[in-house]
């Protein structure tokens, strides 16, 4: 699972500086919760556009594959309730 949870890590780095806060503070306090499953999902959900994905965790847009689903409501679930607190 290591290496799975390595390229979880290099796939979270983002372009778009929301994501990149986001996913920086997920990867340390979450990362090492996740089971091999839920890895998978997140790599699978990671190859998103940084638009479409930021969409779907500000709530703008709603997940439409349903194996994301549960990883989409687990990541909106971590996400600061203030803003600016990422």
């Amino acid at each position: 699972m290591h290496d799975l949870r390595e390229k979880v890590k290099w796939r979270a780095r983002r372009g778009l500086l929301e994501l990149d806060l986001f996913f920086t503070r997920f990867i340390r306090e979450d990362l090492e919760t996740l089971t091999h499953s839920q890895l998978e999902d997140l790599l699978d959900l990671l190859v998103c556009d940084d638009h479409e994905l930021w969409a779907m965790l500000n709530g703008n847009q709603a997940c439409e594959v349903e194996r994301w689903k549960t990883m989409v409501t687990l990541l909106k679930s971590r996400a600061p309730t203030v803003a600016g607190s990422v």
